[in-house]
């Protein structure tokens, strides 16, 4: 196995875009860990906020790509259900190294036990990669609060978390109808077929009269926002019914820049309707490790299992709008599209290894 390779990350601190090449020192697993060769990985908004903000305080050079489908090369000593040849999904730790490469070296990748699955076999390596972590935000904002008949505002549904979130709330948790929203053709047709009943355009339609008239005037069940944005905060949560849930992933309302907090009307809005503000924030579990605790692992491991489930089963299955070769000039432009918004839909996929996503076609 090889012990370095060519990473993509940053050397700054706050350094943004664009990334630059690091050098991955990969050490051997810890009790717990597994050793990855990277096939596939994807993009997220929050490996080039990282580049920026460095929040998580690590020292550079830090190599980015949490998102793992691949191999397992090596196993920690208490790792006793994967073995080495094994075909798995993973996610790496927010505050460690991931898989993304510089060239056609590849990479090698650490995830812990608890945060790796099996990938099914008619699953392709980059359709895994473009799951565990937009899956498990959208599990975690909507697993055990989606009941069934109940009706769920998703905005966004065109985007990484959201048309996943719209798969799992209509057709793998019972929702009676899922409603969502978009900025255009692309997004609002991707939000369609990946179950909403309903999809409005927000430049144009009045989103909450009309989710007030579908519901007699009642409101939404449970408002899941994914979308980072200020204004959309605002108009969805003059959605949601009395007593329901207003659900944000990320920061949540007055935090969206994470470097300057601003005045917000969401707690009026939601105090007014004694409805429930909950944040669903992942990199929390990683910045604030006492959170990870045994119930917290034992929760994000239920999601990256029912990911692999529910994919093999054809109810949440991402929509890859683009796939680019693991490289610098690629990587790069990949995340000022998702910086600029509305570029691409739903994910973008990055092969790592051609070598191992060779058998993807067939599985496609």
């Amino acid at each position: 196995m090889r012990q370095t390779f060519l990473g993509v990350g940053y050397t700054r601190d706050h350094a943004g875009l664009p990334l630059e090449a690091v050098t991955v020192t990969v050490p051997p697993p810890e009790a717990d860990q597994v050793v990855i060769r990277v096939a596939a990985s994807s993009l997220n908004p929050l490996e080039y906020k990282l580049a920026e903000l460095n929040f998580l305080g690590r020292t550079p050079p830090v190599a980015l790509g949490f998102d793992l489908a691949g191999v397992v090369a090596e196993v920690g000593r208490d790792v006793t259900d994967l073995a080495v040849g094994d075909a798995v999904v993973a996610m790496a730790d927010l505050d460690g190294d991931g898989g993304w490469a510089a060239g056609d070296g590849g990479s090698h990748a650490l995830a812990r036990r608890f945060l790796t699955v099996r990938k099914p076999p008619a699953l392709a390596f980059r359709d895994g990669a473009a799951l565990p972590m937009c899956f498990l935000s959208a599990f975690a904002g909507l697993y055990g609060r989606v009941r069934p008949g109940d009706v769920v505002y998703i905005p966004g549904g065109g985007g990484g978390v959201g048309h996943l979130a719209v798969q799992m709330a209509a057709r793998a948790l019972a929702a009676a109808t899922v409603v969502s929203s978009g900025g255009g053709a692309e997004s609002i047709e991707l939000a369609r077929r990946s179950g909403a009943r309903h999809v409005f355009d927000y430049r144009h339609d009045d989103v909450a009269a009309a989710i007030g008239e579908l519901t007699g005037g009642r409101g939404a069940d449970l408002v899941f926002d994914a979308t980072y944005q200020e204004d959309s905060f605002a108009a969805t949560a003059a959605t949601v019914r009395r007593g329901g849930e207003w659900v944000v992933l990320g920061v949540g309302p007055g935090r969206t820049t994470r470097v300057a907090e601003t005045a917000s009307p969401v707690g009026a809005i939601l105090a007014d309707r004694g409805a429930r503000h909950v944040n669903v924030n992942l990199l929390r579990y990683f910045s604030e490790p006492g959170l990870l605790d045994d119930e917290a692992r034992g929760f994000l491991r239920l999601g990256m299992e029912l990911a692999m489930e529910w994919a093999d089963r054809g109810l949440v299955v991402p929509h890859v709008g683009l796939t680019v070769d693991s490289g610098l000039d690629a990587i790069n432009a990949g995340l000022r599209t998702l910086k600029a918004g509305g570029g691409v839909r739903g994910k973008i996929a990055v092969i790592v290894d051609r070598e191992l996503t060779r058998g993807d076609d067939r599985n496609a």
